[in-house]
């Protein structure tokens, strides 16, 4: 019973990524962002603060299928509709205890998100 309560705590209390986003517009504009994102099951999601201004900006929703993902990508100060992004999933095949890196490539004919993270630790 006590290992149940300790993996759902762990699940609950999320997992840190950083965040790279590349728009193409009438300029390129890139973006980053670090935050803490909740996994349930084969869902991640959250709201990940811009590195420059250290304000919540960026909510994401990733559905993890294997080695593919897909995305729902919202930039929060813009209140915008949201935007689906396609891509892949990948996880260290022999993991350490000091590194254990995950890494999401998520893209869509005018954006590119990465997601990364080094944490063993769920």
């Amino acid at each position: 019973m006590l290992g149940m309560l300790q993996v759902a705590a762990a699940a609950s209390a999320g997992q840190d990524w950083e965040l790279v986003t590349v728009t193409r517009g009438a300029t390129w504009e890139i973006n980053q962002a670090k935050g803490t994102l909740k996994r349930d099951g084969s869902v991640l999601e959250g709201t990940l603060n811009d590195t420059k201004d250290g304000q919540a900006d960026y909510r994401i929703r990733i559905e993890l299928t294997g080695d593919h993902a897909k995305a729902k990508f919202w930039f929060v100060s813009e209140n915008d509709e949201g935007t689906t992004l396609t891509g892949s999933y990948s996880k260290a095949p022999h993991p350490t205890q000091t590194h254990c890196p995950e890494q999401i490539q998520l893209v869509n004919s005018f954006q590119y998100i990465g997601l990364a993270r080094d944490a063993c630790k769920p």
